[in-house]
């Protein structure tokens, strides 16, 4: 009995330690295949660097066949004698873009539309992730980014500063998200944006010690169908209101708070996209809808909305033009701008919004950000004058892709 249970115990022992081998033997196989998948997104970034480097004064979209044919040979081979990456791949797309590679070997197409961007620094995790991105974006219809941003500005001049002076601080956060769609002629695009600034007033305010610089929320969503080319018929909602309360200076009356104003913009036209990264809207008809919330408590100037005074509702129909661009020279620099026109036939309101972001790595940044603005749909005896505002910060910035 003794012995039939010592032999138990050793069989035990025994299998425990073949699974232990086992279990170390497969850790190392995830290891390798980590690191070989590394290695296959690593061929196609030192080949796009390679591209860019030597190929500067030429148009960048060209691949000459004899470095396509030197590329793809490669790729083929390292993807042909490695049986632990064809079997093993943790990415499906990268799997997907294997079986191109094999079907296309000696073409150019698998390796044009396959590019890291242009940078001053190179960072090679960043590289891959552009890769795995393109490849993405060549297997699904669906394109998805969003973006935080919280940004600070500080000073702080002591009270007998010999040319005086206030001490101030601001502070900026931003979260936007981006979701569209596009298979053959339909596309619909989809975003969401929410900011908000605050800064201290020091002496210039004797009422409030902080105020509001920026508030907004907006959902815009747009769909459209190619009908020629680059010019597409679209129709698009947009939907914009503010949160936090900003009142006037030296005073208590309120400018905007919580669901004032509320913005409601209706409209259908045309979409010219010359470029990738540009797109220009024209629509004939558009429908403009501002409400406002009016009490004793509040004391909203609704007249600054263009809503008659006594009312809480301005309803119009008019024409738009809506100019959007998203533009990186370099990895490291990326320029934002929208325009947008509108007129109701008596009146205009301009908005332009310049945002350009210097970054310094994948989670700090320098973020500038330019506003003229123009509206004489204003409801005053006053005349109306160009506003502007400029916001120069530093601080915690990332993107998810």
């Amino acid at each position: 009995m003794l012995k039939r249970l010592g032999y138990i115990i050793l069989l035990l022992c025994l299998a425990a330690q073949v699974a232990a081998q086992d279990t170390i033997r497969l850790q190392d196989q995830r290891q390798t295949v980590e690191l070989d998948d590394r290695f296959l997104l690593d061929i196609v970034a030192e080949h796009s660097r390679q591209r860019a480097d030597s190929l500067a004064a030429m148009d960048s979209t060209q691949l000459s066949s004899r470095e396509a044919d030197s590329l793809l040979a490669v790729m083929q081979e390292k993807l042909r004698q490695d049986s632990l990456i064809r079997d093993s791949l943790r990415i499906d797309s990268l799997r997907w873009e294997e079986q191109r590679l094999i079907h296309e070997i000696g073409t150019q197409v698998a390796v044009q539309d396959i590019r890291v961007e242009k940078h001053i620094f190179r960072d090679e995790e960043q590289d891959r992730e552009d890769i795995l991105r393109y490849i993405r974006q060549q297997y699904s219809p669906w394109y998805k980014e969003a973006r935080t941003l919280v940004q600070f500005t500080q000073n702080y001049i002591s009270p007998n500063w010999y040319k005086g002076g206030n001490s101030s601080f601001a502070l900026l956060a931003l979260a936007k998200g981006q979701i569209n769609y596009k298979k053959d002629k339909f596309v619909w695009e989809n975003t969401g944006e929410w900011r908000m600034g605050l800064t201290t007033t020091g002496k210039t305010d004797s009422v409030h010690k902080v105020n509001v610089t920026d508030d907004l929320f907006k959902l815009y969503s747009k769909v459209g169908y190619q009908v020629y080319s680059k010019l597409f018929v679209s129709g698009a909602v947009e939907f914009q209101t503010t949160f936090l309360p900003s009142w006037r200076q030296n005073s208590n009356q309120i400018k905007s708070t919580f669901l004032t104003p509320i913005r409601f913009n209706i409209s259908i036209g045309l979409d010219y996209k010359p470029l990738d990264w540009l797109t220009i809207n024209f629509s004939p008809a558009t429908y403009k809808l501002v409400h406002a919330t009016i009490s004793d408590s509040l004391r909203v100037k609704v007249t600054d909305y263009g809503i008659v005074e006594g009312q809480n509702t301005l309803s119009e129909f008019g024409s738009s033009v809506r100019v959007e661009a998203k533009y990186k020279p370099l990895r490291e620099i990326e320029i934002y701008s929208l325009l947008y026109f509108y007129t109701n036939y008596r009146q205009v309101e301009f908005d332009w919004q310049i945002d350009v972001d210097f970054i310094i790595n994948r989670f700090l940044s320098t973020h500038l950000t330019l506003h003229p603005r123009f509206d004489s749909t204003v409801r005053s005896d006053e005349p109306q004058h160009i506003q502007f505002k400029e916001l120069l910060s530093i601080g915690f910035n990332h993107y998810f892709r």
